[in-house]
């Protein structure tokens, strides 16, 4: 006869139970990271569509120039605003996307690499 191992029922619960537990252990885990990854992504894009949907006074799904220098009238002179928006108005139709509102909400995009350091020399 062969020396192998008893295994009773108690032993073969305790092993099955443990091992259960540390996968439900490491399910938690990894839901947690994922849900605060979510959550972190969620929150950065909603600011720009948050924006971009104020901006949009008529509902149009587009910004209009002159619905961008009303949202931004407070913020910069009407001179640069326009420059900004023809700049920002990346296929000519006279009306900002969603995506290019989006890069118009980052910093430093559609800038020429002089405005970004005479912004930097006067922070």
């Amino acid at each position: 006869m062969s020396s192998a191992p008893r295994v009773t029922f108690a032993t073969a619960f305790r092993q099955t139970r443990m091992f259960t537990m540390k996968n439900l252990t490491l399910v938690a885990a990894a839901t947690a990271a994922l849900s605060l990854a979510t959550a972190v992504l969620a929150a950065d894009n909603a600011k720009p569509n948050r924006a971009f949907s104020k901006a949009d006074t008529n509902g149009d799904g587009k910004i209009s120039e002159a619905e961008y220098l009303a949202a931004v009238k407070d913020k910069t002179e009407e001179a640069k605003a326009k420059t900004a928006f023809a700049r920002r108005d990346a296929n000519k139709d006279g009306a900002l996307s969603a995506d290019e509102f989006k890069v118009a909400g980052k910093k430093g995009e559609g800038e020429k690499p002089t405005e970004r350091k005479r912004k930097k020399n006067q922070d």
